[in-house]
């Protein structure tokens, strides 16, 4: 069996070779299954988070950390749902190979794609944000108050789109090579056979690659080392709990979505097998869904703010219940 499905959460066609039903154990069914069960459960979170969001904006809007969160959540959200309708049918085997090589099944992959490095600026944003909190608290107000917010805002989305335009103008796309054994970064070059013919990217995509690959992801993790020491070298009586609560919460959303990055990174330096490419692939599709779902629910369950509001809403509740009985009983001793 060939598996000629594309699933391209970070631009990867797949095509596994041959993967016989001996290779298929255990681990290979509970990876599709998983990814199934993460990508709905996934789906109907970040929307109910995103619903919540809107109604607890005017609440959370002082909150610069939560306009970042919010527009990854927003990214998590419609990675989610893109997987659910041609990713989920195509692990399913529930697609045929002519579907999933349409326009619009490719259309909707390449969306994919967009969104996988929305998350990745949006890492890179909140980590430059807590930076200036620890390093430069003077100018923070000063560079992420309005209007200047709405210009990290727009770099999130603009960025993933240059390089999103970069690697599909020139058919640049990360592939499972059944010779080398491992993925790979090629770019298909026109011919006139029918035979699809690869060659290495350019300097100008290979540095590209490089930048999402590599050094993005160690700059974040730089300067979350940079904070950490920065935090062990302050008194205590100069912390502030609710700057290290949100810390903790981005800290937390840049490992969650980095892992996948790592594994998949592994992939491209180590030789696999076939049935293993088709795991890691799974594996790379499941956590960044999961990390859409789980970073809403670590910053909404360890926020300071939110407790408040929850307390102030079961407070106002109880003390309304108690009125109103205490109202009924001087209506009934009367």
């Amino acid at each position: 069996m060939v598996l000629t499905t594309r699933s391209p959460n970070i631009g990867i066609v797949e095509d596994f070779g041959a993967i016989s039903d001996n290779e298929k154990g255990f681990i290979y069914y509970f990876a599709v299954l998983l990814f199934v069960i993460v990508t709905i459960f996934s789906t109907l979170l970040t929307a109910a988070f995103i619903i919540v969001s809107i109604f607890l904006w005017n609440h959370f809007k002082p909150i610069k950390f939560f306009w970042f969160l919010s527009q990854l959540t927003i990214s998590a959200f419609l990675i989610s749902t893109l997987n659910l309708l041609i990713n989920v049918p195509a692990a399913l085997s529930l697609i045929s190979a002519e579907i999933a090589q349409s326009p619009m099944f490719m259309i909707m992959a390449y969306t994919i794609d967009f969104f996988h490095y929305s998350i990745l600026f949006s890492n890179l944003v909140i980590a430059i944000q807590r930076l200036f909190v620890f390093f430069l608290r003077h100018l923070t107000d000063k560079f992420f108050e309005t209007p200047i917010i709405y210009i990290w805002l727009l770099s999130v989305w603009l960025f993933p789109f240059l390089i999103e335009f970069s690697f599909v103008s020139s058919k640049c796309k990360y592939r499972y090579s059944t010779s080398e054994k491992r993925f790979l970064l090629n770019c298909e070059v026109d011919s006139i056979t029918s035979v699809p013919i690869f060659s290495n990217p350019t300097t100008g995509i290979a540095m590209i690659d490089t930048s999402i690959q590599l050094v993005i992801p160690f700059l974040i993790l730089g300067i979350y080392i940079a904070i950490i020491g920065k935090i062990i070298t302050m008194k205590r009586t100069t912390l502030n709990k609710n700057e290290i609560a949100i810390l903790q919460q981005a800290i937390f959303v840049f490992i969650v979505f980095q892992t996948s990055s790592f594994v998949f990174l592994l992939s491209r330096i180590f030789e696999i097998t076939g049935a293993t490419a088709f795991i890691v692939k799974r594996f790379v599709n499941t956590m960044e869904i999961f990390g859409g779902a789980a970073t809403p629910c670590f910053f909404f369950f360890t926020s300071k703010e939110i407790r408040k509001l929850v307390s102030n809403r079961v407070s106002a509740a109880s003390s309304l219940g108690g009125s109103n009985v205490q109202v009924r009983r001087q209506t009934v001793d009367g």
